[in-house]
């Protein structure tokens, strides 16, 4: 069994909070997709399965 003892010099008060906001507030290069159209291929995905299902039974 490991236990974890907290250091007390050793905070993760506001500078590790801090660190995370930086990280999520990074520009990407990567292209930006919005939610909606992930959802409106998943969608459209969908349907062609189950059209294709009703056309090639298995």
């Amino acid at each position: 069994m490991v236990k974890f003892v907290k250091n007390k010099s050793q905070s993760s008060g506001p500078s590790s909070a801090l660190g995370i906001t930086r990280f999520f507030d990074a520009e990407s290069k990567s292209p930006k997709i919005s939610p909606y159209f992930v959802i409106g291929v998943a969608v459209i995905i969908i349907i062609i399965m189950l059209i294709l299902r009703f056309i090639i039974p298995a």
